[in-house]
């Protein structure tokens, strides 16, 4: 019989110290992370700068030429 694995919450890392599965939401306000490896603190704000930062490499990755050796 197959034996079913229940995740619980979000496979993230710090945006700090890129430790994984770390980050924890604070319940009383919900914008605020912390990270349990580096003691860390950071807002969803913090996390969308981030992910812009991202995206913007993303799109230009998907446009740039092909470089061949």
């Amino acid at each position: 019989m197959a034996t079913a694995t229940t995740q619980r919450g979000f496979a993230v890392k710090c945006i700090a110290c890129g430790e994984g599965e770390t980050v924890r939401l604070d319940v009383h306000d919900v914008h605020s992370f912390h990270c349990g490896s580096c003691d860390g603190e950071f807002s969803a704000d913090d996390v969308r700068t981030e992910l812009a930062r991202w995206g913007k490499l993303l799109a230009w990755l998907d446009t740039a030429p092909s470089v061949e050796g």
